[in-house]
């Protein structure tokens, strides 16, 4: 009985906090190849993150930076999570040559 009312606690305790809200932009606005970018992250109710920079880079910091060798699209991913909730934007950023 002991071990259902744990884990029932565990899940109400998981469910309980908000759903975050994915969202970021980039400065400069207009980066070329081989500036570093920084990400701003706008995202509310969330206590961790997960971005795909678009060029086989990968972070969990809060605001990222990358730099983008090559000229082109690249697509970013941001997953917000709180808890076992989580939502993810995804912007395309183009690196001017």
């Amino acid at each position: 009985m002991k071990t259902f009312i744990l884990i029932a606690t565990a899940l109400i305790l998981l469910s309980c906090g908000k759903k975050p809200t994915s969202n970021f932009d980039w400065s400069p606005k207009n980066p070329k190849a081989g500036e570093t970018v920084t990400f701003n992250n706008l995202s509310t109710d969330a206590k961790k993150y997960d971005w795909n920079l678009g060029n086989m880079k990968i972070s969990s910091d809060k605001n990222p930076t990358n730099i983008y060798t090559q000229a082109g699209g690249f697509i970013v991913d941001l997953t917000a999570r709180n808890g076992a909730k989580s939502t993810t934007k995804t912007q395309t950023i183009i690196i001017s040559p």
